[in-house]
């Protein structure tokens, strides 16, 4: 499933630092692997951005806080780290408390966040009418 609304040429939108905070978000979580990372370098060629570079050059340590983004760049952030997350479709609590940690250094509330949540769950439903509409021809 590709959820993606913005582009490298959205005004105040940074797809460097929205690579290198993804990155650093699934390398945090050690569960992670090949369809985590596969997300993000689809991402990140999506974007014109050298993957394998900020693959190398970015660690789980990089200091989300220490990033001053725009609204938006924070916004694309934790709705990706939530599909991250949830890419087994399953959302568990402990990811949903690193998620909201995340969104607290990206100065986004908790009920953004949350309507985060209920739009790719949203969407998630609409994706699978979608799947058994085209199934049924």
């Amino acid at each position: 499933m590709d959820l993606s609304f913005v582009d490298a040429a959205t005004p105040d939108f940074e797809p460097q630092t929205y690579i290198q905070i993804l990155l650093a978000i699934a390398k945090a979580d050690k569960d992670n692997g090949p369809p985590e990372y596969a997300f993000v370098r689809r991402q990140a060629l999506r974007l014109g951005i050298d993957f394998d570079h900020f693959f190398k050059a970015t660690d789980k340590s990089f200091l989300i806080e220490k990033q001053k983004v725009s609204r938006i760049t924070a916004l694309v952030v934790l709705k990706d780290a939530i599909m991250l997350a949830s890419l087994d479709r399953y959302f568990s609590l402990p990811e949903k408390e690193r998620i909201y940690a995340y969104a607290a250094r990206l100065d986004i509330s908790r009920r953004d966040v949350a309507a985060l949540e209920a739009f790719i769950d949203d969407y998630r439903r609409l994706d699978e009418r979608w799947r058994q509409l085209v199934n049924r021809l």
